[in-house]
């Protein structure tokens, strides 16, 4: 009865296991965002970005009068939370347009414009909020229009971030759920331009991917060069990059002349500086505006001395700056320590560094200064690598490398050094080794009239 009821057993499951309906992939939800200016994607660790989509159902004939709020904690009213503010570009925004800002550089993939992320992302937490200004009779008054929240630990928008991560392909998107907008993990797809992975219901796709070029597009609204507004031969140009900046030349070359500011042309197109600024120093700045019809040639270096635009570069802790005609940063340099005599600051193999042979108007000669961390950690040799701006050519070498130290003597050398040594000591004592073998000879012949036993000067004891 036992071994019936197992078998009925057995025969039941197998029916509703067969009859159960089987599990459909559920397809990953579409990017949305709330009805505003709205935060829709972000990469928080490795290289960061923004995407900020208009959601408000019309356009946005100006993105400068929005600023971007990052705090370094998912709760701003958290006791020593510190923060950095960052202004939009002066773009118009058509409807369902979205801006990409980025930290490293992306392809646009659909976005109407970009523009260089200048806040920073905290890894383990922070808090990035929109925030829309207006000028009343009351004065400047700010609204806050969209923000997202993070953390390592459960709080905020996105849980769990994992804050050690730097993968290249991690990222979030915000999607739509009921009254509600969450944020989902996704992975950049490298080989499937603008595609995202999602690991619950496969892929989608979206107006981002990554890309090698960090060159932010110029677009604005046509106009005088001096007036605040971008030339209208510039519209759709990448901007001019920053390639290098010599702090201290040294003598006979002085400050009030002879330090400069390179700029590089990425475009096939010339490119008109008029009314664009530098704008160099940290804690005090000081400002250079390109008068009307200043060009920069296609695929060019232009070189701009202290003792044309009046800059002075510190010697000590100084940094570089590339704005649009309106105050926007579109290029700047790290901050650099302290500038030795004839030390260049230059942008090269993806960070900016120290060379010590300056190339004005011309590719970057990468020679690194004595026991630098890049030199000793890479060779004991001394190199001299040839780079060209950013958004360019490969790395070529220029005149390979130097071997340190005193090479090893092949082993042949060693031997015939050797054999001449021995042939000159035979030569020396060559009267002596004459005396010794005749003492050896008649001690010999008087041992074979005895017949008895002699001894090799080796003393082994043989019979002869």
């Amino acid at each position: 009865m036992k071994k019936y009821f197992i078998i009925v057993f057995l025969m039941l499951f197998v029916i509703a296991a067969w009859a159960r309906p089987m599990a459909l992939a559920v397809a990953p939800p579409a990017i949305a965002g709330p009805a505003t200016l709205a935060i829709t994607q972000i990469k928080i660790t490795g290289d960061e970005f923004a995407v900020l989509q208009n959601n408000s159902g019309a356009d946005i004939a100006d993105l400068s009068s929005y600023w971007l709020d990052e705090f370094n904690s998912y709760n701003p009213l958290d006791s020593g939370v510190s923060s950095s503010v960052q202004q939009l570009p002066a773009v118009k925004l058509g409807a369902g347009q979205t801006l990409l800002l980025s930290a490293a550089g992306t392809n646009t993939c659909g976005a109407a414009a970009t523009a260089k992320l200048s806040v920073s992302l905290g890894d383990s937490a922070g808090f990035l909020q929109i925030v829309q200004t207006s000028l009343t009779s009351l004065g400047v008054t700010q609204v806050p229009v969209d923000s997202v929240s993070w953390s390592s630990a459960a709080n905020g928008q996105i849980q769990n971030v994992p804050s050690s991560s730097k993968d290249p392909k991690g990222m979030y998107y915000r999607y739509a759920n009921g009254g509600t907008y969450r944020w989902q993990l996704a992975d950049l797809d490298i080989s499937v331009p603008c595609q995202l992975d999602v690991s619950a219901g496969g892929s989608i796709n979206v107006p981002l991917a990554k890309a090698n070029s960090p060159i932010p597009s110029i677009v604005g609204v046509s106009g005088g060069g001096s007036g605040g507004s971008i030339p209208a031969d510039d519209i759709g140009l990448s901007a001019p990059q920053l390639s290098e900046i010599l702090p201290n030349p040294a003598t006979p070359q002085t400050d009030a002349n002879d330090e400069f500011i390179e700029l590089y042309n990425p475009n096939t197109k010339p490119f008109d500086l008029g009314g664009f600024i530098l704008q160099v120093g940290l804690s005090t700045t000081h400002k250079y505006t390109f008068p009307d019809n200043t060009f920069l040639q296609p695929q060019q270096f232009g070189v701009f001395y202290s003792s044309d635009t009046g800059l002075s570069l510190s010697n000590s802790s100084g940094q570089v700056e590339f704005l649009d005609p309106s105050g926007t940063v579109l290029e700047q340099s790290d901050i650099y320590s302290t500038a030795k005599d004839n030390y260049a600051w230059v942008f090269a193999q993806g960070s900016w560094q120290w060379t010590t042979a300056p190339t004005p108007g011309a590719k970057n000669v990468i020679t690194a200064p004595p026991g630098s961390k890049k030199d000793s950690a890479s060779t004991s040799s001394n190199k001299s690598v040839v780079l060209a701006a950013k958004s360019g050519g490969s790395a070529n070498s220029s005149g390979g490398s130097t071997a340190a130290g005193v090479s090893k003597l092949h082993p042949s050398i060693l031997a015939g050094v050797g054999l001449l040594a021995l042939l000159y000591a035979l030569y020396e004592y060559r009267h002596d080794l004459a005396a010794a073998l005749y003492r050896l000879q008649r001690y010999r012949a008087a041992r074979r009239e005895t017949g008895q036993p002699t001894e090799r000067p080796s003393g082994l004891r043989t019979t002869l």
